[in-house]
């Protein structure tokens, strides 16, 4: 095995212990993150003895919602809209909506280095599949606009993408701007959510919540078509980038 597959091998290993110590803290019956997840389950009921829980550990609280925030991301524990909503409640719309985006935006870029580490790994298996070859079309020649909807939409599982962008030829500084500010809308959105349900402005959240599946009804309803769509519109983007251009002499 050549240095740099077990250099590779070497970084997915401290990343699958660190992953595994905090299991293995969190399922101690007195760490706060045992007691953070199931009370999400029934936040509605028990929210303001979570927000106290959180609120009550001091400057340590922003991070341990980043914290709670980038997990959610790399192995999912809970729903991202619930965690979403969660910052607003507790901290504020505002700086719920920032602490959130600063956690999907450390979650998303480990998930993109996992998925880099992977890559050359497995890449012989992916190269065949159909799912790898589309991710691959989404960025071709630099077209980044895509993956960027992708994020900015959704009903698409941005986790995923996270982790298959890392697989692809994508530079790192651009998937972490399109990563950061493709999801900030939605942030906000479910930040101010949050903060309402916590003051109580029920009307309010009632509006966002319909702004809210607006947006996210027909996305969800047509993600298969919207996803084909995109490949299409990439695929041709790339036969007409990879062309003679006009006035080109091939005589």
């Amino acid at each position: 095995m050549t240095r740099f597959f077990k250099s590779r091998l070497f970084f997915l290993a401290l990343i699958a212990a660190a992953i595994a110590a905090f299991f293995l803290y969190a399922r101690q019956d007195d760490s706060l993150f045992h007691q953070l997840i199931p009370a999400l389950e029934n936040s509605l009921e028990r929210g303001e003895e979570l927000r106290t829980a959180i609120l009550d550990q001091g400057i340590l609280a922003p991070l341990i919602f980043i914290c709670l925030q980038v997990l959610q991301v790399i192995i999912a524990p809970i729903p991202g809209e619930a965690s979403g909503v969660l910052g607003g409640y507790i901290f504020g719309a505002l700086p719920g909506f920032f602490y959130s985006s600063l956690g999907l935006t450390i979650g998303s870029w480990l998930a993109f280095v996992i998925g880099r580490l992977l890559s050359d790994l497995i890449r012989r298996r992916l190269e065949g599949a159909k799912i790898y070859q589309r991710f691959n079309h989404l960025v071709a020649k630099g077209d980044f606009v895509i993956p960027f909807l992708l994020f900015l939409l959704p009903g698409f599982p941005k986790d995923s993408l996270s982790y298959m962008l890392g697989m692809s030829h994508m530079p790192l500084p651009v998937f972490l701007f399109i990563a950061a500010l493709g999801r900030m809308p939605g942030t906000l959105m479910l930040s101010f959510q949050g903060a309402e349900v916590h003051h109580g402005n029920f009307l309010r959240l009632a509006l966002l919540l319909l702004l809210s599946a607006l947006i996210t009804v027909p996305c969800a309803l047509y993600r298969k078509q919207l996803l084909a769509w995109l490949t299409h519109y990439s695929r041709r983007t790339f036969a007409d980038n990879s062309g003679p251009k006009a006035g080109e002499n091939h005589g």
